[in-house]
């Protein structure tokens, strides 16, 4: 979850329950809800507010079969209900925007925003000559077997500290099923917990798969000391972005080379945010065999352009009609970032290796964090699926529904697919963008 701290997701939570899950009229602790003025706890007081006045309201169920969107409508029907859920879903996001807005941002250095060829980029990163994943003992053993044990490798990138040189990763692993799929669960930007990806690990090896999350470069077990999860992975220094997003799909790639060694024939991954945006960079680099992006960050550059925080933009200048430290207007500074960030833009590499068939795009129509339109632009170019839902970047986490879709996509093979070199191969692309053979 992409800038959300727990204290503020558990108190939305509570709220959303409150407000929109209809409970019997059940109402949020009141030490769960954010602190005065902040527009977190405004939205959630109104959220509560439209609760109390419409005691009525159809319960969720019986409205979400009108909510899931074919791109042409944000709403059907015009309930209270939906009213409400837009509400939950801004405010939200609201929340995401303004912990990222709490984020430290340096003035980068001239010239750090230099341009990169996508594929050249590509060829020299270390997908070619993979980091070696070690498995540690195991940890403790869960219901029907499954065993937990965290997963370690080198990792290279453009920090220097020690959280930015060591891989850390935590399997659930059932021994002896190579039959089942391997799924890999990546965060989003500055996630504080991993409470909702072992969730999702424990929801899927429940399903029938093996499961990992992984902590990406100076977040979690890989924070700098002292720092906040994630704080510095970002930066107005482009190169440096761009070159911590390639460890962060480097450091994946190795743990799903390693899970198709040593676990299963199907290697797969399911990315939230920033951690959709690394699936995504996965899928266009090395065929899989299923993958799910949720909200995905997956052009960087018009995030960068038009969703960043005010906070953020003014302190790179891009508040008005400038193009702060990358020009003297937003034409240059269009040019500058679009430029600088290709590398890591999805929609550069297309087709992508993994047949987009496989992949599937989960769209918040309402995303007030990264913006919606890249992703529908993203899932057309690369012939992918498309999910459509009124929910913001936060709150699509929870649609009714979602979490079994995802299981279902990610379980259930995807037969009669076939890859550019063949169903289950590792295949990976040379910089003239052809697949590697």
């Amino acid at each position: 979850m992409l800038g959300l701290d727990w204290d503020t997701r558990t108190g939305l939570a509570e709220s959303v329950d409150a407000a929109v899950l209809n409970t019997a009229g059940a109402l949020p602790h009141p030490g769960s809800i954010p602190g005065p003025g902040t527009p977190l706890a405004t939205f959630a007081t109104s959220i509560i507010a439209l609760r109390r006045a419409a005691p009525d309201t159809p319960d969720w169920e019986s409205v979400r079969r009108g909510t899931l969107l074919t791109n042409a409508s944000l709403h059907r029907g015009n309930g209270m209900i939906d009213r409400v859920s837009t509400l939950v879903a801004r405010a939200m996001d609201a929340g995401v925007r303004w912990q990222l807005a709490r984020l430290p941002v340096d003035t980068p250095a001239s010239g750090s925003w230099a341009p990169a060829d996508p594929h050249e980029f590509w060829a020299a990163s270390r997908l070619h000559d993979l980091a070696e994943v070690t498995a540690g003992p195991v940890l403790r053993h869960d219901a029907d077997g499954v065993e937990v044990r965290d997963l370690s490798g080198p990792s290279q990138g453009p920090g220097t500290d020690p959280g930015s040189r060591q891989l850390e990763a935590t399997a659930h692993l059932r021994p002896g099923r190579r039959d089942l799929p391997f799924v890999l669960v990546i965060h989003g930007l500055a996630s504080p917990s991993p409470w909702y990806e072992e969730r999702r690990c424990r929801a899927l090896t429940a399903s029938g798969a093996h499961a990992a999350r992984i902590d990406l470069p100076l977040h979690l077990r890989r924070r700098r000391p002292g720092s906040r999860s994630g704080e510095g992975f970002i930066q107005a220094d482009l190169t440096w972005t761009r070159e911590i997003v390639r460890q962060s799909v480097e450091d994946c790639a190795a743990v799903l080379a390693w899970a198709r060694r040593e676990v299963s024939d199907r290697v797969e991954v399911c990315g939230t945010s920033l951690g959709g945006l690394v699936a995504l960079l996965l899928a266009a680099q090395l065929e899989l065999d299923a993958v799910v992006a949720l909200a995905p960050f997956c052009d960087p550059a018009s995030t960068v352009l038009h969703n960043l925080p005010r906070r953020t933009r003014r302190v790179v200048g891009l508040d008005g009609g400038g193009g702060g430290v990358w020009g003297p207007d937003r034409d240059q500074a269009r040019r500058v970032v679009v430029a600088a960030l290709a590398p890591i833009v999805a929609r550069t590499f297309s087709p992508p290796a993994t047949p987009g068939e496989r992949i599937a795009i989960v769209r918040p129509t309402l995303d007030g964090v990264v913006g919606d339109a890249p992703m529908a632009a993203l899932a057309e170019a690369w012939g992918s699926e498309l999910w459509s839902y009124p929910q913001g970047h936060v709150s699509v986490l929870n649609a009714p529904g979602l979490a079994a879709r995802v299981s279902d996509w990610l379980v259930t093979p995807h037969s009669g697919l076939t890859g550019i070199a063949g169903r289950g191969a590792a295949v990976m692309r040379t910089p003239g963008i052809q697949p590697a053979t």
